[in-house]
């Protein structure tokens, strides 16, 4: 980038001034303000920006400040968070993005807020919105429900253990009189039937099988709960068929990302005095390689009292998944169950890094997260439920395999698909399950507000078809 009357040694700047417009509003009538804050030192100049799917875009610098000047193309929110943040990111180090101002000029509520959230999580938490108090009380409530989303799929496995997520839950629930943890440890999962859950982690001591319950139940209300689940993998080495490099093994310490979005949704929902009873569903574990490992081949007696041939050591999430679904459903009778899981590199091949696949979702709950999606910038694909999908997860030697298929030439695809169906096989009541795996962790290195690692996402979509 060429900039007139700089020096070639990249600066920080120590006021920015973006300014964001459509591309057919040369007045900036419609704009987002940001004031970038760093060393007290630059000298003038300016130089075209490269700003993607034909938006233009200026940088001056000037004695004191920095103004960026971006019209965009007009695009979905989606695309708009991505396109301010790639136009941040192509700066480098000549713009210092540390404390940060945001403001905006007849822009929607929705764009300020979500890009509000990626500034939030870009800055570190030092974004400031003084002309939009009650925007920025919402985007400082996500963004802490996103930090802990984010912090604890970031976390090393060593310590964000099956042990940990269990007294963490519980140490939450000390200062919140309506909620009631239940742990089951791996003795007491064993004697209750939850063989499963058992099996894939029977070959950890650091990350044994636990079952964390949470119940919440407002004061005079006796409404069956909303079961949130969340498939808590702590590490997933792939069992003895082991995952190969290519498989993504070194980043699996995201393999929990389901229980740590559940963690983080129901907490928030409590926080904000939800009106409706709630029931977190952790089953949690690490997926190790020793002793104690379970089979390929190996027939395990579901909590259901169905049984599983365990064709894969590698597809794990599921089995966890399905004693967790049949032992809620068991004892709490929910109306229903929210279910998230990094369960399949499918869902990253087939729909690409931006997109969660939702399955099963009742036409209220899919209108809500869609509308929701399109106000907070996340994508999402909504499938229903087909007999062909059931049919993949049948096996000649037990009621299912854990390794779904169709048939013929279509044996490869269609793997987020058959595991959500797998899921179905356990739930007493509807299930919607979202696919997370692609969604969760910043596989291309470009998703907006992140760096290496966790995204938040889809929390904050999640957080507004609830109406937070």
């Amino acid at each position: 980038m060429q900039i007139d009357g700089l020096t070639a040694t990249p600066l920080h700047v120590p006021r920015g001034y973006l300014r964001v417009v459509k591309a057919d509003d040369a007045k900036a009538q419609h704009s987002l303000e940001l004031l970038l804050t760093g060393p007290e030192h630059v000298l003038a100049g300016s130089a075209e920006v490269r700003v993607l799917a034909g938006g233009q875009g200026r940088l001056s610098l000037e004695e004191s400040q920095a103004r960026l000047q971006i019209a965009l193309p007009t695009l979905s929110l989606a695309e708009q968070r991505f396109v301010v943040d790639q136009a941040l990111r192509s700066l480098g180090g000549i713009v210092n993005v540390g404390d940060i101002s945001l403001a905006g000029s007849e822009v929607s509520d929705e764009c300020l807020l979500t890009i509000g959230l990626d500034l939030y999580h870009r800055s570190k938490g030092r974004l400031r919105m003084p002309k939009h108090a009650a925007l920025f009380e919402r985007v400082q409530r996500i963004g802490k429900s996103e930090d802990l989303y984010r912090s604890w799929v970031n976390e090393d496995p060593s310590t964000r253990t099956s042990i940990a997520i269990s007294r963490d839950v519980q140490n939450w629930a000390l200062d919140h009189k309506d909620v009631q943890v239940e742990v089951l440890d791996e003795t007491m999962c064993k004697e209750l039937g939850l063989n499963l859950l058992c099996a894939v982690g029977g070959a950890s001591d650091s990350s044994p099988p636990r079952l964390v319950l949470a119940s919440y139940r407002p004061k005079g209300v006796k409404s069956a709960p909303l079961a949130i689940v969340g498939k808590g993998i702590t590490f997933d080495t792939g069992g003895i068929n082991v995952k190969p490099y290519a498989s993504f093994v070194s980043m699996m310490k995201n393999d929990m990302g389901g229980a740590a979005l559940a963690v983080s949704l129901f907490t928030a929902l409590v926080e904000a005095e939800h009106p409706e009873p709630l029931l977190l569903v952790v089953p949690t574990c690490e997926n190790a390689v020793g002793e104690r490992a379970m089979r390929p081949g190996a027939l395990v007696k579901s909590y259901a009292g169905k049984t599983v041939r365990i064709d894969h050591t590698d597809a794990e999430g599921r089995l966890i998944l399905a004693d967790g679904i049949a032992y809620a459903g068991s004892k709490y009778q929910p109306r229903g169950y929210l279910c998230f899981a990094t369960l399949t590199t499918s869902a990253l091949n087939s729909y690409g890094p931006y997109a969660t696949p939702v399955h099963f979702a009742e036409p209220a709950f899919e209108s809500d997260l869609a509308s929701a999606g399109q106000a907070m910038g996340e994508d999402f694909h909504f499938f229903p439920k087909r007999l062909w999908h059931t049919l993949a997860n049948s096996d000649q030697e037990a009621d299912l395999r854990n390794t779904a298929r169709l048939p013929g030439n279509a044996s490869a695809g269609a793997g987020s698909r058959n595991a959500a169906h797998f899921l179905l096989e356990f739930a007493n009541a509807p299930l919607c399950h979202l696919d997370i795996f692609a969604t969760t962790w910043n596989w291309s290195g470009e998703a907006p507000g992140a760096g290496y690692g966790a995204t938040g996402a889809p929390l904050r979509s999640l957080l507004a078809a609830f109406g937070l």
